[in-house]
């Protein structure tokens, strides 16, 4: 277990929520590791500490990930759920991915607990709202199989499959999984979890849109070289962590792929290569999603490796700032290779 201390304060706050009736939340759209993680803590809820009624809500539309998950462990999902008497908002670094519950959990009329493992989550919410967050797991879906241990909960197997889906989706496919979260899932595999059927839900078929922007992306975008370092930048309509994941599969070592909202609003995902945020020492939730996000009048975050924010501007300003704020990062003037 990571940290026992963390998980027995979080089992304490969760003990207190017997007999209520309680919502749980993902962040807009939802993730495997979101919603893995509210399927699981769902079932720990009600079995272990007597709540009353458990709901599961996804701000926004599901992605195409998620709609998988929901009906591969039929997952019964509210879309809006208000007369409730307190949230669980899980993997959720900053509360503004919330949509629109984030007027709801900020007025302060209902208790509002956070799980999470992004990093700086804590200074992001508001001080009414109880934050449980630890950036030592590699995913939220971790910190729940550590819950489900520390109080004896015995994971079923679809449960396992569940847990090992959200850990392996968080460390990119486990390219960033450590010894720690590597043990875990051999523990999961040794519970008959089948890694095949796994991946089979993960590994969902591109359909033609997503290949079109992915195409669209790479033929739109502008490269920059730092020294040894290629970054890329694009604008694309749609399917932006899509595209920004398929550059950095193309070579590119940082990749941010931009969208417009609207006039004044755009949204962006940054992706990057293990050597890249290792080298150079950067987490870019923190390090520039954040930063721009806070510049540019939004918001931003996520993890070492891979990001997202969303900020008053347009694609144009959004990039100027994005190479501009990598450059004082770096400390390294880039030449432009192309367009």
């Amino acid at each position: 277990m990571r940290n026992e201390s963390f998980i027995s304060l979080l089992s304490r706050e969760l003990s207190q929520l017997a007999s209520l009736r309680v919502s749980i939340l993902t962040h807009a759209g939802g993730d495997p590791d979101s919603i893995c993680s509210a399927y699981c803590l769902k079932k720990i809820l009600k079995e272990i500490f007597n709540v009353g009624n458990v709901w599961i809500s996804v701000p926004d539309s599901p992605t195409a990930h998620t709609k998988a998950l929901v009906e591969y462990f039929q997952i019964e999902v509210t879309r809006d759920v208000r007369d409730v008497d307190a949230y669980i908002v899980v993997d959720v670094g900053s509360p503004e991915q919330l949509d629109g519950y984030f007027e709801v959990i900020s007025r302060g009329d209902k208790q509002v607990i956070v799980i999470d493992h992004h990093s700086n989550t804590v200074n992001r919410y508001p001080p009414t709202i109880k934050v449980y967050s630890s950036e030592y797991y590699q995913s939220t879906s971790e910190i729940i199989y550590d819950l489900a241990e520390y109080i004896g909960f015995k994971l079923g197997l679809l449960e396992a499959e569940a847990i090992l889906i959200g850990m392996y989706y968080d460390t990119a496919r486990l390219s960033i999984a450590d010894s720690e979260t590597s043990h875990k899932l051999c523990r999961l595999i040794d519970r008959g979890v089948s890694l095949g059927n796994v991946l089979a839900k993960l590994e969902q078929k591109i359909d033609i849109s997503e290949r079109i922007a992915r195409l669209k992306g790479a033929a739109r975008m502008k490269i920059y070289r730092f020294r040894d370092w290629l970054v890329v930048v694009t604008i694309v309509g749609g399917f932006q962590s899509s595209v920004a994941r398929s550059l950095i599969n193309l070579g590119a070592h940082l990749a941010i792929a931009i969208g417009e909202v609207d006039k004044s609003r755009v949204t962006a995902s940054i992706r990057a290569s293990q050597e890249f945020v290792e080298q150079n020492k950067i987490n870019l939730g923190v390090d520039l999603a954040e930063r721009l996000g806070i510049k540019l009048g939004g918001h931003g975050g996520g993890h070492a490796s891979a990001a997202h924010l969303e900020c008053k501007t347009t694609p144009g300003e959004l990039a100027y700032h994005f190479i501009d704020e990598l450059a004082n990062r770096l400390n390294i003037k880039p030449e432009v290779l192309g367009v």
